[in-house]
């Protein structure tokens, strides 16, 4: 079973996520804050994270580049969820590497789908992506843009 560690310091948002997530079959794990983040994934071995951005103790993009920074977790997914402006949402989740990303007006619908498709992205991988990769050749490549290029719909 795919196990989804989801970290928001809001208590309801964090149980529409898990709630969306428990729906679509997956294990869900939860954080109310990144402190002790890593630990989690690796001691519950996560296959995906979805975080919030904004977050009082470090914010969620912080974390996100940090998790793909740490060569012990390449396979880890990161799905970047927020309620900010979907264009600015996408910068950030293609800054830092990210494998997807949700508006929380929408997670009821892109939450498991993006999160799969996070799964999927990180199934092939054994090593992560150059930092500067995260944008370049989706630009280039209309046919299927890695999915922290897509909106979600």
């Amino acid at each position: 079973m795919i196990r989804v560690l989801v970290i928001d310091d809001d208590e309801i948002a964090r149980e529409a996520m898990r709630a969306v997530l428990v729906r679509a079959g997956f294990d869900v794990v939860e954080l109310a804050t990144p402190i002790g983040a890593t630990a989690v994934i690796k001691r519950d071995k996560i296959s995906v994270v979805a975080l919030d951005i904004n977050m009082p103790t470090i914010n969620g993009d912080k974390l996100a580049k940090l998790l793909r920074d740490n060569a012990q977790l390449s396979n880890l997914g990161i799905v970047l969820v927020s309620s900010c402006d979907i264009d600015k949402l996408s910068a950030i989740g293609e800054k830092v590497g990210a494998d997807g990303i949700v508006s929380k007006a929408k997670l009821h619908v892109a939450l498991a789908p993006a999160v799969e498709r996070a799964v999927a992205a990180r199934a092939g991988k054994t090593s992560p992506p150059p930092p500067s990769s995260a944008g370049s050749s989706a630009a280039s490549s209309s046919s299927n843009p890695p999915p922290s290029m897509r909106r979600p719909k």
